[in-house]
């Protein structure tokens, strides 16, 4: 059938695609201009490319009739609709969610660009069990490279194209850490890890009022790990 080919070919072809994102440290040279070096990544546009395939076979399997329709993963973040919803990535090859949440945990620490797309492909992948659960094998990798970008500072000199990127990066990743709130079973939360992740970064006074509208913008089921 149409559902086994596609199956079998994502099979083969996803090892290689999960290989692409993956930082490649002979792809990065530094340039030096003088005064001051830069870092010039040439495997950036190759790994960016990879999340974003990741993302398409993730919808993919959204639209084979076994979960989520066509590329719209069902859920708006409430833990009423985790029960209502069958397991999309329950069509997709054994090693499919593992590859994917090993991908996330790599991404959640890279590049801007690449970090943007990390989070919504976290999201989307937190909406089925099988990805949930791979996702919370990979949570201590996860939160750590989520922990840097949260508590990243600005340069005193930064312009305000910098700063507002480096908002929507923490508002991006603040709604991902409300999936994990949401989606992941109390017993993989309920580490003394992400109970220090949620306490001490996520609810820090530099980003708690931001992690507070992105819990009422999912509506308001993600209280944080640990005892919450």
């Amino acid at each position: 059938s149409i559902v086994v080919d596609k199956k079998n070919w994502i099979e083969t072809v996803s090892p290689l695609l999960f290989a692409q994102t993956i930082i490649d440290p002979s792809l990065i040279t530094v340039v030096d201009l003088g005064p001051f070096k830069h870092t010039v990544d040439g495997g950036l546009e190759t790994r960016k490319t990879a999340f974003e395939c990741v993302g398409t076979v993730v919808n993919a399997f959204g639209s084979t009739g076994t979960g989520g329709a066509g590329g719209h993963l069902p859920g708006d973040g409430t833990n009423a609709e985790v029960s209502n919803f069958s397991d999309f990535l329950g069509a997709a090859p054994a090693s499919f969610p593992d590859g994917v949440a090993s991908a996330i945990a790599t991404g959640a620490g890279d590049h801007y660009d690449v970090k943007m797309l990390t989070h919504a492909l976290l999201c989307k992948v937190l909406k089925s069990k099988l990805g949930a659960e791979a996702v919370g094998e990979k949570l201590k990798e996860i939160a750590a490279a989520m922990t840097k970008t949260l508590t990243q500072k600005m340069k005193s000199d930064a312009v305000k194209q910098e700063i507002d990127r480096n908002s929507d990066l923490v508002r991006s990743c603040l709604k991902a850490v409300v999936g994990l709130t949401i989606r992941l079973p109390r017993h993989v939360t309920e580490t003394e890890d992400f109970d220090e992740f949620i306490t001490k970064v996520v609810r820090s006074e530099k980003v708690v009022k931001q992690f507070e509208e992105a819990v009422a913008a999912a509506g308001g089921g993600g209280g944080g790990g640990g005892g919450g």
